[in-house]
């Protein structure tokens, strides 16, 4: 996870290698007090000789400041074909 701070990305959690992000992709965010959890995982089988250290499950926590506004965003960048994006749902709980 990464914070952009006028222009700069700050590492939020040390870097992961996933194949998550493939077809059958779950994402989970939440807040809980001072931290942004993330959990992320797919059900897609990865290819056999896939190099051990990429993972199908991640579980990251970052320390965040906490803030009353909130909200939700996506950014789409125009990639189609094999690598387009998705969403086949999306929930957003406020409480």
């Amino acid at each position: 996870m990464v914070r952009y701070d006028h222009g700069k990305i700050i590492p939020l959690t040390t870097p992961i290698t996933s194949a998550c992000y493939r077809t059958s992709c779950l994402i989970l965010l939440r807040t809980m007090g001072t931290s942004l959890i993330a959990h992320a995982e797919t059900t897609a089988e990865l290819p056999i000789d896939i190099d051990a250290n990429i993972k199908k499950t991640v579980d990251l926590r970052a320390v965040i400041v906490p803030n009353s506004w909130g909200g939700i965003g996506i950014q789409h960048t125009g990639s189609n074909g094999p690598s387009a994006t998705m969403l086949h749902q999306l929930d957003v709980i406020w409480k």
